[in-house]
This record gives structure tokens, sequence and C-alpha cells, in this order.
């Protein structure tokens, strides 16, 4: 067994990552039941979803790239250009005045759905990678463990994809009209491919634990998380989302608050952490900027990121097709809106790529390690 015991698996604490780094899965999990239970409750945990937790983690990214004065110095052509993906929405806009037959503005949308199922999995690839390092796993180990992480989340993944946001999207019939074999392949294929990925990861971590020892504790835990969470709200609950109905189409809202409400929570502790890292354990605190006093501090972050998350929720109220807390749905539909809701997402999905890379930014390894 390899020794390693003086390293600490987990990120911060074990209570930490539990209840954060992990424990937003069950939180969503939480919502998901008492919804099923309150179904009137869904329009008001869409619109504290809305505000507390996906607009304000948006906010999160910018707090440590455009208003951190040393790190938007460093990093000023990746910061400006990447602004473009406020452009694309624009374009999508024009050419659907343009191209009257062809809704660009719908197929803009869905490619930025299928990019924040991307942007999810390669954010539990990310947390992966940081237990992989903590515990010091050779290469070879890590890829098996990031199998087995993709296998239990990229299959439910694309169920949900093909059984319901391509057909609710495109107003397509179920591939379950067509044929039994087609059945079969979108279906039940996904639920064997996902079982075989579970067989797979319990087999690499028991091969882990011979080696490593409770150290793997973390790792598997969280890949285990994912597990959980993937499969029930893809495979079960994606099936029963039918609490709110417009134009006689069930509309699912719920997936759409459990499809980020985990990502959101992980993302607001993992940049709360670099916070606390960065700007209060340096012993040079000095070229960040109003970014010290923001992220250094916790209670100023949660302000901050509360008052940005409302601006988000006001955003998102003109973008129309919310819905309104009595069950019905908001008709405005402002171009400007359209504009800032998708470029706000395209724009983070972008940023996340580039400033989440600690095999690449030794500074940044420093902080997560």
């Amino acid at each position: 067994m390899q020794t390693t015991t003086n390293l600490n698996p987990w990120i911060r604490t074990p209570f930490f990552d539990i209840s954060f780094i992990m424990g937003g899965a069950f939180f969503t999990l939480l919502i998901a039941f008492l919804s099923f239970q309150f179904p009137k409750m869904v329009p008001i945990f869409f619109w504290i979803w809305v505000v507390f937790f996906e607009g304000s983690h948006f906010w999160a990214t910018y707090s440590r790239t455009y208003i951190d004065d040393k790190y938007r110095k460093q990093n000023a052509k990746v910061l400006f250009y990447s602004l473009i993906f406020f452009v694309f929405p624009i374009a999508a806009i024009v050419l659907e005045n343009q191209f009257k037959t062809i809704s660009f503005t719908v197929y803009y949308g869905f490619f930025i759905f299928v990019w924040s199922l991307y942007h999810n999995a390669k954010q539990h690839y990310g947390f992966l990678s940081i237990y992989s390092a903590k515990i010091k796993l050779e290469f070879t180990e890590k890829s098996k463990m990031a199998k087995s992480l993709y296998a239990v989340i990229v299959f439910s993944q694309i169920f949900f994809l093909i059984n319901f946001k391509l057909q609710g999207k495109f107003s397509l019939s179920s591939s379950l009209e067509w044929s039994l074999t087609l059945k079969f392949i979108t279906t039940k294929m996904f639920y064997i491919l996902t079982l075989l990925g579970t067989l797979y990861f319990i087999f690499q971590a028991i091969q882990l634990q011979k080696k490593y020892g409770s150290k793997i504790l973390p790792i598997v835990s969280y890949i285990a998380t994912c597990l959980v969470f993937y499969s029930l709200m893809f495979y079960y609950i994606a099936h029963t989302d039918h609490f709110i109905s417009k134009d006689g189409v069930s509309v699912l809202i719920l997936i759409a608050i459990m499809n980020s409400l985990f990502h959101n929570i992980q993302y607001h502790a993992i940049v709360w952490h670099y916070g606390q890292k960065r700007y209060n354990e340096q012993n040079e605190t000095k070229g960040f900027g109003i970014a010290k006093y923001v992220n250094g501090k916790t209670l100023n972050y949660f302000i901050v990121a509360l008052l940005l998350g409302c601006v988000f929720g006001f955003i998102v109220w003109n973008v129309g097709g919310s819905p309104n807390i009595n069950g019905s749905f908001t008709s405005n539909a402002s171009l400007w809106a359209y504009v800032l809701f998708f470029g706000i997402i395209g724009h983070h999905f972008y940023l996340d790529q580039k400033i989440w890379r600690p095999s690449k930014q030794s500074e940044l390894k420093s902080y997560l390690s």
C-alpha cells in the first residue's frame, strides 16, 4: 500500500467537501423531493435558483477575473476577446430576421444547453483532478477514474438530450413511436451503459483501495455522488417533471433547476476557497485591487454575489417564457435581455475553460493543493 500519511485527501476539510462539493447534489435532490410534495412551489424554487444560485455563480467567474487587477493584467487578451460571446446571440437575432423560416435563436439556445451538459461534466472532471493530485494518483489510475466519472454522467446526459430536450425543443416525435430497435437504442441501451459504467467504477475503486487505503474516500465518494445524482435526475425525475404546462406542453422547469443547482453550489464553494487562499493566505496581498475586499471576506463575497444575482434575475424576467409565481408564464420578450442572457452564459462557459487549469497555472495549483 502506498504511504500517503501526511497528505490531506480533501480539497479543504471533510466537512467542507461533503457539505459543498458533494452536498449540493443532495440539496438539489431535496428540492426535487419538495417539488413532488408541493408542486405549486416549483415556480418559487425557480426564481430562488435564478437569483441566489445561477445568477450569483456567473458573477463568481467575473469576481476572480475582471475585478482582480493582477489576473486582469496577466490575462488581458483572453478577457477582452472572450467578450465575442455577447456577439453570437446578436448574430442569431440578425440571421433570424434575415431568414424568417429558420429560428436561429432557438438553435443557439439549444447549442448553449448542450454546452451546459459538457460544462457540467468538465467541472466534475476538474474536481476529480484536484482529488487525484491530492493523493498523487498515477496517470493511468487517474485516467481510469476519469472514465468511471464520465461513464456515470455522460450516458444519462445523452439519454435526456435525445429523449427529452430534442423532442421538446424541436417538437420531434418520440423514438418509442418509430421502432422497437430504435426504442432500445435510445432508452434501454443507456441504462445498460450506465450500469456497465457503474460496475467499472466499483472495480476501479476496489483496486485503488488496496493501494491507497482510506485516502481514496473523497474521490470515490465524489464519483458515487455524481452517479446517484445524474441517474436519478435524468432516468427518473425527467420522466415525472410535469409540474408546469405551457400551451399544453409540459415544461421541465425542475430539470432546468437541477441541471445547474449542483454545479452552482460547487462553483461557489471552489471560488470561495480560491478567494480565501489567494487574498488572505499570501505574504504579498497587494495588486489585487477591489477583488481582495470582495472575495477575501465571506460576507462581502455573498452580498455582492446576491446583488448581481438580482440583476441576472431581472434579465431572465425580461427574456420571457419564465414561470410566474402562480404558474403562468411571462410574456415579455426583450431582445436586449436575450442577448445578455445567452451572452453571459456563453461567456461564462468559455472563461471557465481558461481560468480553471491547475496543470497549466502553477499559482492556481498552489491555491488548490
